[in-house]
């Protein structure tokens, strides 16, 4: 097995909070399994968590165990988890814990060891607090993933991706690829040039469309999967799963 990224992990941020990024780990993780990969999808911090039979339950984190076939449990899938709906740093605070930027580390590290991929979802964008002086954007520099950026197709993606790749260009992190997803059924008159234009303003980062899908599609990781393998050239999954 090479050790290069590609075989190791690979870090889902998006431009905002809600902009797909479940969906889109989900179907890479469950992708990965169904060519025979061993796979792991991991939210180590997942906020606004509701409360259900006395316990926080996650989600995201549930979703993204699911695309992993119980390949691990759900406290090694979501370790930190808060019932705020805010950043890590203030859900955290707010509950009277602290967050250590080397405990996440360490965690997803250790997850990585014996898969081979590891897909990361983030919680929110790059410049969302886990310290207080500690960012999103310091997490994926510290796994040394590269990251796949998610956004929205509607108005102000261009300006929001633009400044999250400088952001990580800053850091030296590579950017796999953008993925613009599509989340309304009613897309506005400008989300049918933002692809191209944002193709042409970023260069040798590809741009993928993943448009707006059914509840049935979007609910489940094997659906979803077969949706990328039908909609994105085989080159680009391969370079993102390291087949």
């Amino acid at each position: 097995m090479s050790p290069d990224w590609k075989r190791r992990g690979i870090f889902v941020t998006g431009t905002d909070t809600g902009v797909g990024k479940t969906i889109v780990s989900a179907g890479l993780v469950s992708l990965a399994r169904k060519r025979g990969l061993r796979a792991r999808g991991v939210k180590p911090i997942e906020t606004g968590c509701p409360v259900k039979s006395g316990m926080l339950a996650p989600e995201d984190g549930t979703f993204l165990q699911r695309a992993s076939e119980g390949d691990l449990t759900l406290d090694e899938c979501v370790p930190f988890r808060f019932s705020l709906p805010a950043s890590p740093y203030r859900a955290a605070a707010m509950e009277g814990s602290q967050l250590k930027l080397f405990d996440v580390v360490e965690h997803v590290l250790a997850l990585a060891e014996d898969a081979y991929l590891t897909v990361v979802e983030g919680a929110g964008g790059l410049m969302v607090p886990i310290e207080e002086k500690l960012l999103m954007v310091d997490l994926i520099e510290r796994l040394a993933f590269p990251a796949l950026l998610v956004a929205r197709t509607t108005l102000g993606t261009v300006n929001h991706t633009l400044l999250s790749l400088e952001a990580l260009k800053r850091r030296g992190i590579p950017t796999a690829s953008i993925v613009l997803s599509g989340g309304s059924s009613t897309p506005g008159p400008e989300e049918e040039y933002t692809p191209r234009d944002l193709a042409r303003l970023v260069g040798d980062v590809p741009v993928a469309v993943l448009p707006n899908l059914s509840p049935e599609v979007a609910g489940d990781p094997a659906r979803i999967a077969e949706t990328l393998s039908s909609l994105w050239p085989e080159e680009l999954l391969t370079s993102w799963l390291g087949t």
